[in-house]
């Protein structure tokens, strides 16, 4: 006689293999798309509070030479101010109705349900990320504050605020009094894509570039990647050694990757300093899950992933925007 199948309801599921799917799901998400991997490994925490804050160095302090018994004089100078962002909420679900529940009640089937809600899932808060990187910041109507994106963190015109406001409360103008808060731009309306040469990149990549701190990924589109495809040598077009080993198609440029993001705006390209933009990120939500909570108005089971922070950029000078190539 043909043993029954057990019977196993999601409550009762084992808690660590809800934890497994907890990680394979934050796993998905930032391993997908190499920027958002860069900017998670990069990333800081915080405690709390209503906003987020960054110290930044505008001015460097007083200090020279001296010689012999020479009169120094000290004195008291603003050299940090502080930027203020506010952090963005995102969040996605697994829901399982109460007919799912009494469809799939063996091991396997809830298995196999939970790999498919929670692939849906992955795919739902990849999105939401990987858009938001490359925006603009302006909050949607009745909408809580998105994640302050490149267009604004690296803007294509440095010297103005932009449309979501003051980036991180400071505000940029055409003044030297605001060039520690604005990064490096390239506009290449004249010459589009037809006119990019390695020699344009190299310019910029120098801008953005002191000593030893460099840009260490550049991002753009598949159209501006097949462009600087044709301008590489062969070793470049091997592609960067740290990438590959991490299974991503890239560019060597300088000895960091050149990448494809599709959801980089048509004609741009960004070059990036991760040590000085990456994601500022709450340590109590980084991509929490709460257990399959009970609806109240429905026979369903919801569980929520959350992730609270920000794109933050400390010091704009260390990164670039090439633009106008399409």
């Amino acid at each position: 006689m043909t043993t029954p199948a057990k019977t196993i309801s999601w409550d009762n599921l084992n808690s660590s293999s809800m934890g497994e799917f907890d990680r394979t799901l934050k796993d998905g998400i930032f391993k997908k798309h190499l920027l958002l991997r860069r900017l998670d490994e990069k990333k800081k925490t915080y405690g709390g509070g209503v906003y987020i804050t960054e110290p930044v160095m505008k001015s460097m302090g007083n200090g020279g030479s001296y010689s012999g018994m020479d009169v120094l004089t000290p004195q008291d100078k603003e050299i940090v101010t502080t930027a203020v962002f506010e952090p963005a909420h995102y969040e996605t679900d697994v829901t399982i109705s109460y007919t799912d529940d009494l469809a799939n009640r063996g091991q396997a089937q809830i298995f196999d349900l939970l790999e498919a809600k929670y692939e849906n899932a992955r795919k739902t808060m990849e999105y939401h990320l990987t858009t938001a990187l490359f925006g603009d910041g302006v909050k949607a109507v009745y909408g809580n504050a998105p994640i302050v994106g490149l267009k604004a963190a690296v803007a294509a015109d440095p010297t103005t605020d932009p449309a979501a406001g003051a980036y991180g409360g400071i505000t940029r103008d055409a003044t030297a009094a605001s060039d520690f808060w604005k990064n490096q731009s390239k506009d290449e309306t004249s010459g589009g894509l037809a006119g990019l040469s390695m020699l344009k990149l190299q310019n910029l990549w120098g801008l953005c570039s002191d000593g030893n701190e460099h840009p260490d990924i550049i991002v753009t589109t598949q159209e501006v990647y097949d462009k600087v495809w044709s301008l590489a040598d062969g070793r470049q077009r091997l592609g960067n050694e740290e990438a590959a080993k991490l299974g991503y198609q890239s560019i060597d440029f300088n000895g960091v990757p050149l990448i494809v993001d599709k959801n980089c705006p048509a004609g741009f390209l960004y070059m990036l300093n991760t040590d000085y933009i990456y994601l500022k990120v709450h340590q109590d939500d980084d991509m929490a899950a709460t257990p399959f909570l009970q609806g109240t108005t429905q026979l369903v089971k919801v569980k929520y992933i959350t992730w609270t922070g920000q794109l933050v950029c400390g010091n704009p000078r260390t990164q670039g925007v090439m633009f106008g190539l399409i």
